[in-house]
């Protein structure tokens, strides 16, 4: 049922009588189309949208000192690019995965590429970092990709060591990364809803053989190029009460060396884990380790065989592993899982048409991780966090 012109008289009365503080705060939460919007609805929004001041109370409210953005802005347009960086910005912030893409004469089949990515506030504050996160003995390794800051013209700027690119978003959860061809500086969006004629046309118009030759034409000169690198949004990598397994983790596995897990709940109520592989290749990258579609935990009191099942195995720890005090963990929980015979033992000789699943236990303990383990193993891999509250934990 709408409201009646009376109400929203009232409201729009309510919204004039706020301070122009009040207003760039309630601005500053919204997507740029939305503060725009939002700056119909009476003239107080809208001298509030337009005012130089909105950039600083988004600043504010994303943890960006202003001493470390650029010049105040002096003009609407000014003040409408920093808001667009900074909204671009704030929204590339977090984990993303590198989507495996064809073997090209830049990029042989051969060559090895960290899969993830994490978006990350960098000194100074107006500057977002982005390393390829990798696993190594030592920890997660990281090894710088593309920074991006924010220019005194209050446009993003974006680059790859010495190399300019672009880091274009296609939808919300989608983003590539590419060389910015010379003289280029457009920010292509292509927002979540387009018509798929729409994100076609896009790509066809900047990668058309045509397109492509004209492209590395200007970068030859420089001596530069980089394949487009796509990458998906990493949505839900830290667990939550409701789901506890839920995320991204990290766990040394049988040949001895850390891995990265995600694990990912599905809309009708199922788990699926899968292990990142940096092998680039059609089919590598994100390879399944263990699903369930029934996600009910057995709880305590556990049966002697549950228990057996878990005291009889020995944990898996690396050369410099953490892991000092995996041994009789206190188990809150146990689910019941399912694998193939080639995830669980690769060495095994089993036909290619044999599609029998293999049962499987994860032990969810006290203190929030979890390990999992296969019915004819002996061995339990131990998961850790791999990130807390958005930042990536290197050990």
């Amino acid at each position: 049922m709408g409201s009646s012109p009376a109400a929203a008289a009232a409201a729009v009365t309510a919204l004039e009588d706020l301070p122009e503080d009040a207003l760039l705060c309630i601005l500053a939460l919204l997507a740029p189309p939305d503060a725009a919007a939002a700056a119909c609805a009476c003239r107080r929004l809208a001298s509030a949208a337009s005012s130089p001041s909105l950039p600083l109370a988004l600043a504010l409210r994303l943890g960006v000192p202003a001493p470390s953005l650029p010049a105040s802005p002096t003009c609407p347009a000014a003040a409408r690019r920093l808001l667009r960086s900074l909204h671009r910005l704030s929204r590339l912030l977090g984990l993303w995965r590198r989507l495996p893409s064809a073997p090209s004469s830049h990029s042989p089949s051969a060559h090895q590429s960290p899969s993830l990515a994490a978006f990350e506030w960098a000194a100074p504050r107006a500057t977002l970092a982005a390393p390829l996160l990798s696993p190594s003995t030592l920890g997660v390794s990281r090894s710088p990709f593309v920074t991006l800051s924010i220019a005194d013209s209050g446009d993003t700027v974006a680059a790859a060591g010495d190399v300019p690119v672009c880091v274009n978003f296609v939808g919300n959860n989608h983003i590539v990364v590419e060389t910015a061809a010379a003289g280029e500086d457009e920010e292509v969006e292509i927002v979540s809803g387009s018509p798929p004629e729409e994100m076609y046309a896009h790509f066809a118009n900047r990668r058309s053989p045509g397109a492509g030759r004209r492209r590395r034409g200007k970068h030859g000169r420089r001596g530069v190029f980089m394949e487009p690198e796509h990458f998906v949004r990493i949505a839900d990598a830290e667990p939550t009460k409701a789901r506890p397994l839920q995320g991204l983790w990290k766990g040394i596995c049988e040949d001895s060396t850390l891995e990265f897990y995600l694990v990912a709940y599905d809309d009708i109520g199922g788990v699926t884990c899968r292990r990142f592989n940096d092998t680039r290749g059609q089919n590598s990258g994100y390879s399944p380790v263990f699903w369930t579609t029934d996600t009910t935990f057995l709880e305590p009191p556990f049966s002697e065989q549950e228990l057996d099942n878990y005291s009889n195995r020995y944990h898996i720890q690396g050369v410099t592993s953490n892991h000092a005090s995996t041994e009789n963990r206190l188990i809150s929980r146990i689910l019941c899982i399912n694998s193939s015979h080639d995830v669980v033992d690769p060495h095994l000789s089993t036909p290619l048409d044999d599609v029998r699943s293999v049962e499987g236990r994860v032990w969810l303990y006290e203190d929030g991780t979890f390990g999992f383990g296969f019915v004819g193993s002996d061995s339990v891999i131990d998961l850790r966090h791999a990130s807390s509250a958005g930042c990536i934990l290197d050990t």
